[in-house]
Parts: structure tokens; C-alpha cells; sequence
């Protein structure tokens, strides 16, 4: 059983822990909290563009086939975003086991991969498989960055090439699920839809309706496809946030443990000294 002052040296160590952690998950929240909320944003920029999309294309159903055009029998093209860093608990396995299901149905893909911990991760995959890494130069994919990957994105869809997207959707920071989809063509769900516009949206556009809505589907696919990092992104900071959070709780139970284990030690010295002056009292008085 430890003495006195090795719990007191433990106390103080955990204390220091428990500041390093604590500090870790304040730092992790603020993050968060701006992460989500350009998540938000690109949400509803990308719902706005659609909604005017399904509108003009509505008016003008010819042009319909340059958001889903004739899709070639060329490799598809697989997109996977990675963390950034680590403490995220098992986010990089997640994405790695549904990752390789669909490698193996496509043993010789393009793989697309996001997050400086891709390439780590991806060692452990078969060499068959012709992978591009981007990597943010901070924690996250700012918008000029991710307009620049997009670019080698662009070239696929342009040929229509397929591409489907395996990612962390983010629902809350308690919730996160593993999303494995097509994000070329768009799926049913995706497709804009005239059904859900505002009656204010004017089904017109002047001069020319054709360079307006090539433009729209881009920034459309574009928007899509920043939803998807920063999904990610918010997806790896809640689960470090969590991490940090279970750290945070952990210390503080074996704190509570080993103040109680303190005081059960100084309660019994205690006692031992006060029996042993009445002791040598009784002692004394017997004399």
C-alpha cells in the first residue's frame, strides 16, 4: 500500500494531467463550435444553389443533362477523408473498414485521400490502387484549399467518371456515422428538386441560361464536396472532444480515489498517535 507521500505525489501528478487535458478539450470545443458552424454555412449555401439550380432547370429541362451526364466504363474514382491528427479514437479504423469494401469491389480505383494521417493509413492497403493525398497545411481544409483539390475532382467529373465518397457524417457531437456514397451521380436524395423551391425564386435568367447553369452545377458539386470535408472535420473534433472529455472524467475519479485513500491514511496516523499518547499516559500514571 502506498504511504502518504507517494499518494501525495500521485495527487500532484494527476493534478498536472488533469490541467494538460482539460486545457486540450476547452481548446477542442471552441474549434469545434467554429468547424460546425462553417459546416452550417456550407449547408445552406449548397441548399440555396440547388434550390436556384432545380428552378432554371426547370424552366430549361434541356440543359438537365449537364448535372447528370452519360456516365463512362472508365476506373471509378474513390474519395476517403482522413483525420488530421491523432486523439480522435478509432475515426481513421472507421473510415478504413468502409473504405475496403469497396476497394475490393473496385480493386483497381483511383483512391482520393484527405488528412495527413491518410498515408499511414493507407499502407495497409493493396498497391493496386493509384492514391493522391491532400492535406490542409492547419487542422482543417480552408475553402482555398479545398478548391484546389476539387480541381483533380473536376477533371473526373467532367469525363463522368463515377466517384463515390466515403466519409464521417456529422449529426451532433455525441453523433457521428460512418457514410459510404455516391457522391457522382448525385443520388435520388441529392438531386434538386423544383417541389421544395419558394414560389419567389424567378424561374428566369438573363442573358444567357446556359453559362448560368454550368456555373450553378459546379459551385453545386463544388459545395458538395466542401460539405463533405468539413463533415469530416467536424466528425474528428467531436470525437477528440469526447476523447478529451472521458480523459478529463478519468482523472478526476482517480482523484476522488486517492484523496479518499489520503484521508483514510492521515485519519488512521492520526489515530495511531493518539493511541499511543494515551498509552504512554496511562502509562505514566500507573507509575
Amino acid at each position: 500500500m502506498p504511504d502518504i507521500f507517494e499518494l501525495k505525489s500521485r495527487l500532484d501528478g494527476l493534478k498536472s494531467i488533469h490541467n494538460i487535458t482539460y486545457a486540450m478539450q476547452i481548446v477542442t470545443i471552441s474549434r469545434l463550435k467554429r468547424i460546425v458552424q462553417w459546416l452550417t454555412c456550407t449547408t445552406e449555401a449548397s441548399q440555396e444553389v440547388s434550390q436556384t439550380m432545380a428552378t432554371l432547370l426547370a424552366e430549361y429541362p434541356r440543359f438537365y443533362n449537364r448535372l447528370v451526364p452519360k456516365q463512362t466504363t472508365s476506373i471509378p474514382m474513390v474519395m476517403a477523408v482522413f483525420s488530421n491528427r491523432g486523439f480522435c479514437g478509432s475515426y481513421n479504423q472507421d473510415v478504413l473498414s468502409s473504405l475496403l469494401p469497396v476497394l475490393s469491389q473496385y480493386p483497381t480505383a483511383q483512391v482520393v485521400a484527405f488528412g495527413k494521417k491518410a498515408k499511414d493509413v493507407l499502407k495497409r492497403i493493396p498497391d493496386t490502387h493509384q492514391i493522391t493525398y491532400f492535406q490542409p497545411e492547419r487542422d482543417v481544409f480552408s475553402e482555398a484549399e479545398a478548391m484546389n483539390a476539387y480541381q483533380s475532382v473536376r477533371e473526373v467529373l467532367e469525363s463522368g467518371v463515377p466517384i463515390h465518397a466515403v466519409y464521417y457524417g456529422f449529426k451532433s457531437i455525441v453523433t457521428q456515422k460512418m457514410v459510404s456514397e455516391s457522391y457522382f451521380p448525385p443520388t435520388t436524395d441529392e438531386l434538386p428538386t423544383v417541389e421544395t423551391l419558394p414560389l419567389s425564386v424567378p424561374p428566369f435568367c438573363e442573358p444567357n441560361p446556359s453559362v448560368l447553369i454550368n456555373r450553378l452545377i459546379d459551385q453545386y458539386r463544388f459545395l458538395r464536396f466542401l460539405t463533405i470535408l468539413r463533415n469530416g472535420a467536424s466528425s474528428e473534433f467531436s470525437q477528440r472532444f469526447l476523447l478529451m472529455k472521458g480523459a478529463v472524467d478519468n482523472v478526476k475519479g482517480l482523484q476522488e480515489e486517492l484523496s479518499i485513500e489520503l484521508n483514510k491514511q492521515r485519519q488512521a496516523g492520526i489515530t495511531q498517535e493518539v493511541s499511543e499518547i494515551i498509552s504512554t499516559f496511562k502509562a505514566l500514571s500507573e507509575k
